[in-house]
């Protein structure tokens, strides 16, 4: 399976960048969010398909760090009907600090299968879905005065559920529960709101607080990470936009501080300033 999905990956990556030549060069109507204009449908009513690419500074996942000087590209593909959806995801460190050589590598090959509704008379709406995380083995390295690199259980699977509710803010709630190394919680309460500010480009800023239970590989249960996020998204055409973001993120308590800070590519933070451009697709 890994096999198969690092070949999905790296096609991926490279219908990614051919198709992102191709409309770069087109210069259609402005987009409107994630849907073609109408009368243009490309594909039958209900069925949508997503490609994104990011390119970011650093690899930070529920406030670890997990790249270290190197420039990270995150390929996504995302294919949905009637509520249900597949999505196809991967970590491509361009200088993986985990391996002898710091090679290019694909690191982390993640599959989600979602299905999403709304309640409307209640303006809520509500995903539940499975994830399969499976991490290529990382070596014990000292490098540059960074702490060791710890060795991830090459796979994991998790179950979630996120409810949302379609108003001011738009508040989220999310729950991740581990079901394949062992016992493990990750609640997380989200706020985000968009702001317009030159045609159709907009602001789109995002917060994000966490708890962790966690009795797989640590004895913690804790407030752990925070997130916050600015991005400016520009559309360029019908089905293409990009987005410059930036991102901090930060622990919650003194024991997440400490173990996000021993658990981390460097050894010795435990907050991090990153960012980087998102290039999206969406038919």
């Amino acid at each position: 399976m890994k096999a198969t999905l690092r070949t999905l990956c790296l096609s991926l990556v490279i219908a990614i960048v051919m198709g992102l030549g191709a409309y770069s060069q087109a210069q259609d109507a402005p987009a409107t969010e994630a849907a073609p204009p109408a009368g243009m449908r490309l594909v039958p009513e209900d069925l949508f398909a997503n490609l994104n690419v990011s390119l970011y500074s650093q690899y930070i996942w529920r406030g670890y760090e997990l790249s270290r000087d190197s420039l990270v590209i995150f390929p996504s593909m995302t294919i949905g009907y009637k509520g249900f959806a597949v999505n196809l995801w991967a970590d491509l460190d361009t200088r993986f600090i985990g391996s002898p050589s710091k090679e290019f590598k694909l690191q982390e090959t993640d599959v989600t299968v979602s299905y999403s509704n709304s309640i409307k008379p209640i303006k809520l709406n509500y995903t539940l879905g499975w994830i399969l995380y499976d991490y290529q083995p990382s070596q014990k390295v000292e490098a540059e005065g960074a702490g060791t690199i710890l060795v991830k259980d090459t796979k994991n699977q998790e179950l979630f559920l996120t409810l949302g509710l379609d108003t001011l803010l738009k508040p989220t709630f999310s729950v991740y529960q581990e079901i394949e190394v062992g016992q493990a919680w990750y609640f997380t309460l989200g706020l985000s709101h968009s702001f317009a500010v030159y045609k159709d480009w907009s602001l789109d800023l995002a917060g994000m607080v966490s708890y962790m239970h966690d009795k797989s590989n640590a004895n913690f249960g804790n407030l752990h990470d925070g997130n916050i996020s600015a991005g400016l998204k520009i559309p360029l055409n019908s089905y293409l936009s990009i987005k410059p973001n930036l991102q901090y993120s930060f622990p919650l308590s003194s024991d997440a501080a400490r173990q996000i800070r021993n658990s981390s590519f460097d050894g010795h933070h435990n907050n991090f300033v990153y960012g980087g451009l998102i290039l999206d697709v969406a038919i």
